[in-house]
């Protein structure tokens, strides 16, 4: 089993680790399951599901999927896979977020501090490729 993204597409993009779908048929929206993709091969995701209003079902594995199940409306993607890579960036642009003060700050501000961030990521990076 592999990490990486396999050949098939949903909508949103490749099947990948760690990604949370939520099955769409009938029986499964009432009970509101969720599955989490765990690995990827070429024509299968193993999930395990996440959510699911029966009781001890969360934590249970599912049975292989097709990949191509999730380019149809069988299943929806609720939470696309984030590396840590992109998670402390994101982290840097809430906090510059959260730092512009006021009782009723503009978007102005708010993209000052984005672009602060922005520009600070750039320097970085420049500097680590030297």
């Amino acid at each position: 089993m592999s990490a990486t993204p396999s050949p098939v597409s949903s909508a949103a993009g490749p099947v990948r680790v760690r990604q949370l779908w939520q099955d769409m048929a009938p029986d499964m929206v009432d009970r509101e399951r969720m599955l989490r993709v765990v690995a990827v091969t070429e024509t299968h995701a193993e999930c395990v599901v996440e959510r699911d209003n029966r009781p001890g079902m969360a934590g249970r594995k599912a049975r292989p999927l097709a990949l191509k199940r999730f380019t149809t409306s069988a299943f929806r993607l609720i939470e696309d896979a984030v590396d840590d890579a992109d998670q402390v960036l994101h982290a840097r642009f809430l906090a510059a977020m959260t730092g512009v003060q006021g009782t009723n700050p503009s978007p102005v501000e708010y993209a000052t501090a984005a672009l602060r961030v922005h520009n600070e990521l750039t320097a970085e990076a420049a500097k680590a490729h030297r």
